[in-house]
């Protein structure tokens, strides 16, 4: 089975036309439509149906679709490798950061990067953690920094701990609500949430489950910490949780407050997830370094006061795989 054939399939699932993938890999669409046939007879299965508003993959086709993506991204790290292993060319690392963990290691992940590997190209991605986890099992992604979630526990998945942190409350200066010091009275209030719809993995939802209160419907999701959402909150009555740089940065230019609690939000827990079955890049190996040092670092030095090490339940993890 040619490889050829193969990413050839791929482009027509993804063009969803013969016409779209011929011209996208700058051939005619007989000798493309020949290759996918070719390619159905050694598998023996129909991997598309043919229509004239272009192509449907079949269910064979989409679950060889899924296994065929891996592949290919599995031979392109394979092929950067062995030329980076011949002369020194430039790496590219694709990371995928949660908004929790972008706005506590960048820049400073991608400064540390540039310095110790001169060249490495970093990709990132800001989004959730449902959003870009399936990505990581996919390959597209080589490596993911974000909260543990039930989405995440995954066999797919390695799954490495980094450190505790605690979010703060935030509201625009004049909130009614400024004056408050329990979650309960918090119910009533619009919230942001950086998650998708239907992902009860947010703070804000397992904090006021943890409290025994029902959780509030989010006003708003929101993937990233863009300057545009704490324009909509200073400028609304929405509640948003922050780390502590983050609410620091937004209080001292006078956008937001903090709605300080008597007991205080769950426990959010950053760690790493690369995938399982599939040997790291020299680059993402050295990503995977500088990330670790950080978070080593912020947990040593007391940095930021909200973190918490978590050197002890990594040594108890490793103990448990170890018995």
């Amino acid at each position: 089975m040619r490889l050829q054939r193969i990413d050839q399939f791929i482009a027509v699932a993804e063009a969803g036309s013969i016409r779209g993938a011929a011209r996208q890999l700058g051939m005619s669409q007989p000798a493309l439509t020949r290759s996918l046939q070719q390619l159905e007879e050694e598998l023996g299965v129909q991997l598309v149906q043919r229509g004239v508003r272009g192509i449907l993959v079949t269910p064979a086709g989409s679950a060889f679709l899924a296994r065929a993506r891996v592949a290919h991204s599995e031979i392109g790290k394979a092929f950067e490798e062995a030329r980076r292993s011949n002369e020194n060319a430039s790496g590219l690392v694709t990371c995928g950061l949660s908004p929790v963990a972008a706005s506590l290691l960048l820049p400073e992940m991608a400064i540390k990067l540039q310095a110790q590997y001169p060249g490495t190209r970093l990709r990132i991605l800001e989004m959730p953690p449902s959003a870009i986890l399936p990505q990581v099992r996919d390959g597209a992604v080589e490596l993911a920094v974000t909260q543990r979630t039930r989405a995440g526990l995954d066999a797919g998945l390695r799954y490495r701990p980094l450190f505790d942190i605690q979010l703060r409350v935030a509201a625009r200066p004049g909130h009614p609500l400024a004056g408050t010091r329990a979650l309960a009275e918090l119910a009533g209030a619009q919230w942001v949430a950086q998650t998708a719809p239907g992902i009860p993995d947010d703070i804000t939802t397992q904090s006021f489950l943890a409290a025994g209160l029902a959780a509030p419907l989010p006003a708003v999701h929101w993937g990233s910490f863009m300057p545009a959402v704490f324009e909509l909150v200073a400028s609304t009555d929405m509640l948003i949780t922050l780390t502590p740089p983050l609410l620091r940065a937004s209080v001292a230019a006078g956008k937001l407050i903090e709605i300080p609690l008597t007991r205080p939000m769950v426990p959010l827990r950053v760690g790493l997830y690369t995938r399982a079955d599939s040997p790291p890049t020299a680059n993402a190996r050295a990503a995977t370094q500088i990330i670790g040092g950080i978070a080593r670092r912020y947990a040593a030095s007391g940095e930021l006061r909200d973190i918490a090490p978590l050197a002890p339940s990594i040594a108890r993890e490793r103990r448990k795989r170890a018995r």
